[in-house]
């Protein structure tokens, strides 16, 4: 399961304002008439309920929104840059990978459609109409657009269910999964056999709730041993957990 990605962001940079004068037939020496430069657009990621993991980021870890277009004459301002929207599965968890002390966490995309900008574009410059004044009426200068920086993220999926089942491998857990849901997790006598989280939605009369099945944790997991313990954090959403144990 593709439950984890790191990546890289980069918001446009915002384009040039420019240096213009009016020119016209009769007015050989018009004022200033430079545009400004169009924003940059913005990296965007956004919650949707058709996506189950994070397995699109697994070939490509570098993401651009496209820059502001420069100003031009006539007072014509640039196009904002194009914004680039990432679609992440619903309970996906963003932080920042370069944080240095505090608390790397940015956002928790719980419901489907929920949107966050993580790299927001840079503002377009000023053209130089911003710059005439009673002392310079045709002003020469022209700011340049803001450049953006890239940023690193994290984004941690974290499975939305109403019930956790936990414990040691090959204790049953996936044994009642398939019988109190329609969920049809492999099931064998050997340790292991659930090598990731396994989600089974069970039926109650009129009501519905979400059993997920957690891979076995064994002794010494924190230090890598058997699978790790990387999959605890598809119980923190969790209402109730039920724990299995051997009863032989």
């Amino acid at each position: 399961m593709f439950d984890r990605a790191e990546i890289i962001v980069k918001a446009g940079d915002g384009g040039a304002g420019v240096v213009s004068f009016r020119r016209e037939k009769f007015v050989p020496f018009g004022g200033p008439d430079g545009g400004d430069g169009g924003d940059g657009g913005d990296v965007i990621i956004m919650a949707d309920s058709s996506i189950t993991d994070l397995r699109a980021f697994r070939r490509k870890r570098v993401y651009r929104a496209r820059h502001g277009q420069d100003g031009k004459g006539k007072k014509k301002h640039g196009k904002k840059g194009e914004n680039l929207i990432l679609t992440v599965p619903v309970g996906t968890v963003v932080l920042n990978k370069t944080q240095i002390g505090g608390d790397p966490f940015i956002a928790d995309l719980e419901e489907a459609g929920q949107q966050l900008v993580v790299a927001g574009g840079g503002k377009g410059g000023l053209g130089n109409t911003h710059f005439a004044s009673s002392t310079n009426q045709a002003p020469r200068i022209a700011q340049k657009g803001e450049a953006r920086e890239e940023d690193s993220i994290i984004l941690e999926l974290r499975l939305i269910a109403d019930i956790g089942i936990i414990g040691y491998p090959n204790v049953g857990k996936s044994t009642l999964l398939a019988v109190a849901s329609a969920a049809r997790p492999k099931i064998a006598s050997y340790p292991f056999t659930t090598l990731e989280p396994v989600l089974g939605v069970a039926e109650v009369g009129q009501q519905s709730f979400v059993l997920a099945e957690i891979p076995g944790i064994i002794d010494g997991a924190h230090f890598g041993r058997g699978l790790g313990h990387e999959f605890l954090r598809h119980i923190m959403r969790t209402k109730l957990l039920i724990h299995l144990l051997d009863g032989s």
